[in-house]
């Protein structure tokens, strides 16, 4: 229990003061590559046909990463794109824990047991996709032994104790009878895992979004796990929105901010990729100044309502799951002893 707390408290300071008192964002999303080594029916960003070229150097990663700190931004998330396919991640990482950044990368582990000494170390959180059971992930993902992969991904960074792994488990048509089995996976395996509902993409992937009912039943399901201890880290009011499918008041905008792999600035994206507000290039945008003005907050207001997606980073923050973080743990003069000196 003091454990829990503790980590509750470490996470939940920083993101009350910065989304409660500065209105400034304290989780910077990068994309460092666009590129991606599967071909997944759930996803279709491995259509974009970017390559290197078109990528931030690490010297402009190095510089926006800087910027971003000094706006308030304290977590890293890199995703994608796969960011194991970029040859210096390892210098990316190691640039953004110089500064101070807690990082994490989301990943679909496939070239992580080959590189997992030198990203492994540098990382605090790293989340691993998983959404089928067995040679049932292999078919999702149109790769032999990914499942492999993954579970021996996550079994590296026992090597690592600063790095905590945690299961992602999309739930799809194919897979809404495989709640158990991933469940029980993550509990031999010591590990959290967070199930949500796959997004829709309109003309893409519809034909493996599961109906409404499908949806109830499995996260019914994933509910009784979790009261019967199975390491699912979903709180309990995200699972009730993914189970029932009613909406919510959506904070991730006000709360994050995004760079692609171009250094295009820009707050949240739609399931299919597009940018639902761009801020224009990371050189030209200044972030003490977009984060306090009247575009910044109406663009965070109109995005509350947005719910085109399900997934945890969004619902768990959503309405009163944050304000209620911040109100159990954290007093107001403690928020203000959080606040950034400059930005």
């Amino acid at each position: 229990m003091a454990k829990g707390l503790i980590k509750t408290l470490q996470w939940g300071v920083p993101l009350a003061r910065n989304a409660l008192i500065t209105g400034r964002p304290f989780l910077l999303y990068l994309k460092p590559t666009a590129r991606c080594n599967l071909r997944c029916d759930c996803c279709n960003r491995w259509q974009n046909e970017d390559g290197p070229a078109e990528e931030l150097t690490l010297e402009s990663i190095n510089q926006l990463l800087g910027k971003f700190w000094k706006a308030g931004c304290r977590v890293l998330t890199l995703w994608g794109g796969e960011p194991t396919l970029r040859s210096d991640l390892s210098d990316i990482l190691s640039a953004a824990k110089a500064i101070g950044f807690r990082t994490a990368m989301c990943t679909n582990s496939y070239l992580l047991p080959r590189h997992g000494e030198a990203i492994l170390p540098q990382l605090d959180v790293l989340l691993c996709s998983l959404d089928g059971y067995g040679s049932r992930h292999d078919e999702l993902r149109g790769t032999p032994g990914l499942f492999d992969r993954v579970v021996e991904s996550i079994e590296l960074c026992t090597a690592y104790p600063s790095c905590h792994p945690k299961i992602w488990a999309s739930i799809q048509r194919d897979t809404v009878d495989q709640v158990d089995d991933l469940a029980y996976l993550a509990q031999r395996l010591g590990v959290g895992i967070e199930f949500f509902p796959i997004s829709l993409i309109a003309g893409y992937n519809d034909e493996i979004v599961p109906p409404a009912g499908h949806l109830e039943t499995a996260f019914g399901r994933v509910i009784e796990l979790k009261r019967k201890g199975l390491p699912i880290t979903n709180p309990d009011r995200a699972l009730e929105i993914m189970r029932t499918g009613a909406s919510f008041s959506c904070n991730f905008p006000q709360i994050a901010i995004s760079v692609d792999h171009r250094g295009e600035v820009y707050t949240c994206e739609d399931p299919a990729g597009n940018q639902l507000h761009g801020w224009g290039d990371h050189q030209q945008f200044e972030p003490g100044e977009v984060f306090s003005s009247p575009e910044w907050r109406q663009v965070v207001t109109n995005l509350k309502h947005c719910n085109l997606c399900r997934l945890p980073c969004m619902v768990e923050l959503s309405g009163s799951i944050m304000r209620g973080l911040a109100s159990a743990f954290v007093s107001r003069k403690l928020w203000r002893s959080w606040l950034p000196s400059g930005g």
